[in-house]
């Protein structure tokens, strides 16, 4: 069955001032699709992304749009204007985008519901970045376009934000493309993966499937590409060797074999696979103590909430802790307490004495402010020392994939991505004992994931690491804490957090099921809902639908001016208000909950 195409790119070139981005770019689009865009930083995957949206334009080649089709843009940065509400934000993005008054508000109800906003009248301002992401993609999801484009959609999400993002997206009925760098979450929401990368000839390479079904078939491409350029490099050889000879071109056919020898050392000239990394790797004071950091039961509390309790855990030499949890679950205050830099409400912790602490910070104080990249790096001279050792600066900046023209740019004009290798290339020039890790990965492209994934697993000292990426926890994670309702578990691994999570969760569930029921437990264990969950279930979306335009009804009475000076009635429509909000809130809760449910029995 063929695919009806909603846009297509034909050898599109576009410039970054003198550093060409992308060359002779083809790409083409479909109904449904789900196509995340990967590929090193200045590759240009939000550029593309700017000209799938409109925003910006191809310096060269042709961009067709199918006629009426609809595009929503989520960028990677939020920018919400001026002192607004969470609400007015939704509404006012609607409005602009042509929806009528009726359906601009059972959308915005439903999203902010959906993604799990509980005071629609919350002003923007007091968002953390989590909560301004999934409002941002609130506003992409609300449009209902026929084309999504999502610039790195994770940043900023705690796990369990990914994982509902992952079902938004699963749930949609337009297409999607997605720039990411998140592992886990490429293989769990594409159908096709796309890099863009200037080793390959046509600039792109792209395979059906998931991120595993992605490396497999690029493996088998690069693989033929280098037997190619082999048998090339024979044939380029032998040609040269009989230019060499002196033959003189005399006939035609010796004219046409110079031509042809000529056009084949071109060729083998446009075929590069060499792929430069950021070359990390840390330097360890080779320290043999034991215990670096020891916590006995520490707790640690902001006013009357406790974000963790009953903590106690030692960290050697070797160990590889992740520290999970969701956002505001007290990741960074552990981080505090680890540093040394706040002391724990209840418990002790043990520090070894001359402790040396690399600390790679989300916010990336470490690189400080209003100077240029030389003066972060060698603040004092030409030279950094490197573990005891003088290294040229630029020597030093060119491990880290830094030309000599980038050492002379402000900090601030550096992208997220080299802010984050300078950063590291700080790090790296010192021994350290114990590396602690702020949300390494926001920024960061695969291939330098890889690299530092590499790093941390060689380094012989201890590496503390906050992150949302599963796949870098579950690869270099020997241990893990987990943080949850004022609760600290520890954990042998990422597998074994998410199993408690799961368990938590079905433990809450029954324990509420009985207590609403008044029934004890039976000891038979449920293999499917019972008739009237999925009763309850089959006609969810309807009651849903029922309740939002109640909801719609009364938001429309509440603004309608003939009821402004009634003081009386915009008091109970106030409260009907509430009290319509509470039950769709309800109900999408309730279905999360079935839907949930279902597929734990369906295991």
């Amino acid at each position: 069955m063929t695919k009806a195409s909603l846009i297509s790119l034909q050898e599109i070139t576009r410039d970054l001032g003198d550093r060409k981005l992308f060359s002779e770019l083809s790409l083409v689009l479909y109904e449904n699709d789900r196509v995340v865009l990967i590929g090193p930083n200045g590759a240009g995957k939000s550029t593309l992304l700017k000209i799938l949206s409109g925003y910006e334009t191809a310096d060269e080649g042709e961009v067709h749009v199918r006629s009426g089709t609809r595009i929503s843009y989520v960028p990677q940065l939020e920018t919400f204007e001026g002192n607004v509400t969470v609400q007015e934000v939704l509404e006012q993005g609607l409005v602009s985008d042509g929806i009528d008054h009726q359906d601009v508000l059972r959308r915005s109800s439903m999203w902010l519901g959906r993604c799990g906003f509980e005071d629609f009248a919350q002003p923007v301002s007091e968002l953390s970045g989590g909560w301004r992401k999934r409002l941002s993609l609130a506003c992409g999801f609300a449009s209902e376009p026929d084309l999504l484009l999502l610039d790195e959609p994770t940043n900023h999400l705690d796990i369990e934000s990914i994982e509902w993002l992952e079902k938004q997206v699963a749930g949609f009925r337009g297409a999607i493309v997605t720039v990411s760098h998140d592992r886990w979450f490429i293989e769990q929401v594409a159908k096709r993966v796309v890099e863009l990368h200037p080793r390959y000839p046509s600039g792109t390479f792209a395979s059906d499937g998931s991120y595993s079904d992605f490396l497999e078939s690029r493996a088998l491409y690069l693989e033929s590409l280098q037997q190619m350029k082999d048998s090339l490099a024979n044939k380029v050889r032998r040609e040269v060797a009989w230019l060499r000879a002196g033959v003189k071109a005399r006939t035609t056919k010796s004219k046409s074999r110079i031509k042809r020898a000529h056009d084949m050392i071109d060729t083998l000239g446009g075929i590069n696979l060499d792929q430069r990394r950021a070359n990390l790797s840390f330097g360890s004071s080779e320290r043999k103590t034991k215990e670096l950091i020891k916590l006995e039961s520490v707790g640690y509390s902001i006013g009357e909430k406790t974000l963790f309790s009953s903590l106690s855990v030692c960290i050697s030499p070797g160990d590889k802790i992740g520290v999970v949890g969701a956002n505001g679950s007290g990741k960074t205050s552990l981080l505090s307490v680890l540093l040394g830099k706040n002391q724990p409400t209840t418990g002790k912790i043990k520090i070894a004495k001359g402790l040396s602490v690399g600390f790679f910070d989300q916010a990336r104080k470490g690189l400080g402010a209003g100077i240029t990249l030389k003066e972060a790096l060698a603040p004092d001279s030409d030279s950094i020392v490197v573990r005891g050792k003088p290294v040229h600066v630029a020597a030093w900046a060119d491990r880290f994939l830094f030309s000599h023209s980038h050492l002379s740019l402000p900090i601030e004009s550096l992208s997220g991505g080299e802010q984050a290798r300078a950063l590291l290339a700080i790090l790296m020039a010192k021994e350290i004992d114990v590396l602690v890790f702020d949300e390494p990965t926001n920024d960061l492209d695969i291939q330098t994931l890889e690299v530092l994934e590499d790093a941390c697993e060689s380094f012989p000292g201890a590496v503390v690491l906050v992150t949302h990426d599963r796949y870098m926890l579950t690869r270099v994670a020997t241990g893990v804490i987990g943080l949850s309702d004022g609760k600290a578990t520890l954990c042998a691994d990422y597998a074994q957090w998410e199993d408690a999570k799961r368990e938590s969760k079905e433990k809450n569930r029954a324990e509420q099921t009985r207590a609403e029921s008044k029934l004890p437990p039976t000891g038979k264990k449920k293999t499917k809902l019972s008739y009237m969950e999925q009763r309850e279930l089959d006609g969810m979306e309807q009651s849903i639908l029922k309740a939002e335009e109640s909801l719609a009804v009364i938001s429309s009475e509440l603004e309608n001016p003939e009821n402004a000076t009634n003081a009386e009635k915009l008091t109970k429509l106030s409260e009907s208000y509430d009290a319509a909000k509470k039950a769709v809130d309800d109900l999408y809760k309730r279905w999360d909950e079935l839907e949930d449910l279902k597929k734990q029995l369906d295991k």
